[in-house]
């Protein structure tokens, strides 16, 4: 009787701890289970957003091509409505008042007046033609800011989902206790072993963005070596234009772009220098990709300070200052004040951001992003 007394105890003992720890094990499993479940999820949702990141980048591509197509015709216009107004000034131009003044007959007023009107509607035409080629750059620039906003976005979600996918292994290290998670060891290294092929598959990516393009490499390294870059050589960095912003004289600004250029995806501000007269050389020169700067290049330069420079060749960039913005493309290197300056922009940038001249563009705080 004794003996079944004790064991009666024993039994309720037992009976009195093992749904407890049976309870703590089930509710540790399905914490794993439901943490399993997350990271596929996160992976699925992972690999969808870098998959629109890529085709995104693809439609990023074709719209800065339209873009600077229509930026190349918008601009030919305004240069050609620039000659027909300088003409019209030497000239004096026709009116209404001069037509009649000048006719000394009626047939030579009926002639004259019809010189006038075509005169005229050649003028609207010009200028309906002119009107028309801006808003298509303005149409297709929107597009293309639609296109980059939207990528912007993905590439901060799959960051998003890395962290997550982190956090997905702390919690649910977090619901076992030292013995469980030594029994659940291989269900947590898996778990950790995914989160770290998400880190490590963005990091693969950001490095095969970063690698130098072959075509562009060899051109740049001799560059590099020769010291011929057309911006290399540019004596212009350190004026200080009219419309210099917090800028100071040597170029070197309150804006670092060393401190700016933590990001390729967004919006950054930068000091941004001009290079491409006859004073200083440039003009005609060879930038390291080997482009010529001429009165019309829209071309820059980085800093070659710049991590991984030699990768940005080729890439477009966009450029908004003083209610402008222009597409460039990146082809040219050089010292930059040693880096203190974002970039510095060829003849046809600067014209287009309202510049008379690289002297007059001086240096000048704009903002900026890689496309």
């Amino acid at each position: 009787m004794l003996l079944a007394g004790v064991l009666s105890a024993g039994s309720l003992t037992f009976a009195c701890v093992t749904p407890a720890y049976a309870d703590e094990v089930s509710d540790a499993q399905n914490a794993l289970s439901a943490a399993e479940a997350r990271m596929s999820q996160i992976a699925s949702e992972h690999e969808a957003l870098v998959k629109q990141a890529e085709e995104l980048q693809q439609q990023i591509d074709e719209a800065t091509q339209g873009v600077m197509d229509a930026q190349a015709a918008a601009q030919t216009g305004r240069n050609k409505l620039g000659i027909y107004a300088t003409q019209e000034y030497k000239t004096g131009g026709i009116s209404l008042i001069k037509v009649l003044l000048e006719s000394q007959s009626i047939s030579d007023l009926v002639n004259n007046m019809q010189y006038f009107d075509a005169i005229q509607e050649d003028q609207a035409r010009q200028i309906a033609e002119q009107k028309q080629l801006e808003a298509t750059f303005n149409d297709a620039l929107d597009d293309l800011n639609k296109k980059k906003d939207e990528q912007v976005k993905a590439i901060s979600d799959v960051e998003a989902k890395q962290t997550e996918a982190q956090q997905v292994v702390a919690q649910a290290t977090a619901h076992l206790s030292d013995a469980q998670a030594a029994a659940e060891a291989a269900r947590l290294a898996e778990l950790q072993k995914q989160a770290e092929a998400l880190k490590a598959q963005q990091e693969a990516q950001s490095q095969t963005e970063q690698a130098p393009a072959e075509e562009s490499k060899g051109a740049a390294e001799k560059a590099e070596e020769s010291g011929n870059g057309a911006a290399s050589n540019s004596g212009n960095q350190s004026s200080s234009g009219s419309s210099s912003g917090s800028s100071n004289s040597n170029g070197s600004g309150s804006n670092n772009s060393n401190s700016s250029n933590t990001s390729t995806s967004g919006w950054q501000s930068g000091v941004v220098s001009a290079y491409g007269s006859t004073s200083d050389g440039t003009l005609g020169a060879h930038t390291a990709t080997g482009a010529i700067v001429s009165e019309s290049s829209m071309g820059v330069a980085v800093p070659m300070s710049m991590p991984n420079y030699r990768s940005y060749f080729g890439r477009s960039v966009e450029i908004s200052y003083g209610g402008r913005t222009v597409v460039a493309v990146v082809n040219d290197c050089g010292g930059l004040g040693g880096g203190s300056r974002a970039l510095d922009l060829q003849p046809g940038v600067w014209k287009a951001l309202g510049a008379s001249s690289c002297f007059d563009w001086g240096v000048r705080t704009v903002s900026y992003r890689f496309l």
